[in-house]
C-alpha cells in the first residue's frame, strides 16, 4: 500500500506555525525568554526555518507582537448595521462584548502587558503598541459619533472622539485590572456602570441596574 507523503506547507501556514510556536513559548517563558531555538523546537521544525522566514529573532519578536496585537487583544468594534436610533444600544452592546473578550483572553494579555513592559525601553515596541491603541479607538468611532448625534443636548459639550477615547481607556483599564485582580473582573457589572455613566441602554441580556431610593 502506497503511503501519501505529506504536503508541503504554504508559506502562510508555515510562517502561522511558528507564530503560535512563538507564543507558546513567550507564555511560558516571557518576552526576555522568547528564542529562535526554543520556537524551533516547539514547532518541530529546523532553526534554519525560522530564519528563512523571519530573518531573524528580533523579527520574529515584532511578528508576534504584531499578530497578538491584530488577531488576539485589541479586536475593533464591528460597526453592526442598524438605524441611528438605535446606536447607544449597539454601543452597550459592543462594551459588553469587548469586556466578555478581556475575561476569554486573560492569558494573552499577561503577554500582552509584558510586551507593553518591553515597550517602556523599546521605541519600536511602543510605537507598534502605541499605534494598535489608536487603531483601536478609532474603530469606535462611528459608533461614537452615532451616539452623540442621537442625544446632542445629553452629549453637548462631548466630541466623538472624546467618547471613544473615554470607551477605550474603560476597556484598556479593565484589562488591567483583570491582570492585577482576576477575582473581582465582573464584565456585566462593570458594563452597567459604564452604560449609567454614559446613559446608554444595557447590554441585550442584561437588566436595568437597581436604583437606591433618595
Amino acid at each position: 500500500m502506497e503511503v501519501p507523503v505529506p504536503r508541503p506547507k504554504a508559506p502562510h501556514d508555515r510562517r502561522r506555525q511558528i507564530l503560535e510556536a512563538a507564543y507558546r513559548v513567550a507564555l511560558r517563558q516571557r518576552v526576555a525568554g522568547l528564542s529562535s531555538r526554543a520556537v524551533a523546537a516547539q514547532a518541530g521544525i529546523s532553526n534554519g526555518l525560522i530564519f528563512f522566514y523571519f530573518g531573524n529573532s528580533r523579527a520574529l519578536l515584532l511578528a508576534l507582537l504584531d499578530w497578538l496585537l491584530e488577531e488576539t487583544i485589541l479586536r475593533r468594534a464591528a460597526e453592526r448595521e442598524g438605524s441611528p436610533e438605535e446606536a447607544p444600544s449597539r454601543l452597550a452592546a459592543e462594551v459588553r462584548n469587548a469586556l466578555e473578550s478581556l475575561l476569554r483572553d486573560r492569558v494573552r494579555l499577561e503577554l500582552f502587558f509584558d510586551f507593553w513592559f518591553t515597550g517602556s525601553h523599546d521605541q519600536v515596541i511602543r510605537d507598534r503598541i502605541r499605534t494598535a491603541l489608536e487603531r483601536y479607538r478609532q474603530s469606535y468611532l462611528p459608533l461614537a459619533r452615532s451616539v452623540v448625534a442621537q442625544n446632542p443636548a445629553r452629549y453637548a459639550n462631548v466630541t466623538a472622539e472624546a467618547l471613544a477615547g473615554l470607551v477605550t481607556a474603560f476597556l484598556e483599564g479593565c484589562a488591567l485590572q483583570l491582570i492585577a485582580e482576576p477575582r473581582n473582573f465582573d464584565p456585566e457589572t462593570y458594563s452597567k456602570a459604564l452604560a449609567s455613566l454614559l446613559g446608554l441602554p444595557p447590554a441585550p441580556g442584561e437588566s436595568e441596574p437597581k436604583r437606591t431610593k433618595p
